[in-house]
């Protein structure tokens, strides 16, 4: 979704297990994406992002390390990878924070076919830049809370936007596959 709308490319970090079907990894390497190992330090895919910074790239992060709903959201307070931070850090770059909510409707098929249009919301918040006036572990601390302030007050700016009720907010996938969601029925 973000990738629609930004004129210029953005290479996501994108998580190793995209890569194990030859067509997903294919498909992961045209969209200028580079996998990341969840469970460990990943120095090459942190040296990858840092050369992408270095020449000018943009590089998107889920700072969640994966699709989250529910409890294991950082909208709801979940703990953040702040592998993000590091990066930010290290290559001095900002972090633009973004909130998308109502993607996890399209984990029902049906909400796939022609005219049935699902609403997605989407809230970006300003820039923040790595402090450079506190040492790095206190760098990084100040960042992801800085961070995470900010996504939950996108959250609850869309939520007062556009009058967002907790059906629209991330469920999980088995939750959404059950759902009947038709926009006819939502109120205006």
């Amino acid at each position: 979704m973000l990738g629609c709308w930004f004129p210029r490319y953005i290479d996501w970090m994108a998580m190793e297990e995209l890569y194990s079907n030859r067509w997903s990894a294919w498909l992961m390497r045209a969209l200028c994406a580079f996998p990341v190992k969840r469970a460990a330090g990943d120095f090459a895919s942190l040296r990858a992002a840092l050369g992408r910074l270095k020449i000018g790239r943009i590089v998107g992060i889920f700072p969640e390390g994966g699709i989250r709903a529910g409890a294991g959201s950082i909208l709801e307070n979940a703990p953040v990878w702040a592998g993000f931070a590091g990066l930010s850090i290290l290559s001095d770059q900002p972090v633009v924070p973004c909130v998308i909510v109502g993607t996890d409707r399209l984990y029902r098929p049906k909400n796939w076919l022609p005219f049935r249009r699902v609403p997605i919301w989407m809230g970006f918040g300003e820039p923040i830049k790595p402090r450079t006036d506190l040492p790095r572990e206190q760098a990084r601390t100040v960042l992801v809370e800085e961070v995470k302030r900010s996504l939950v007050a996108l959250r609850d700016e869309l939520v007062r936007h556009y009058g967002l009720d907790p059906s629209d907010l991330p469920q999980t996938p088995q939750h959404r596959k059950r759902e009947n969601f038709i926009q006819g029925n939502r109120k205006a």
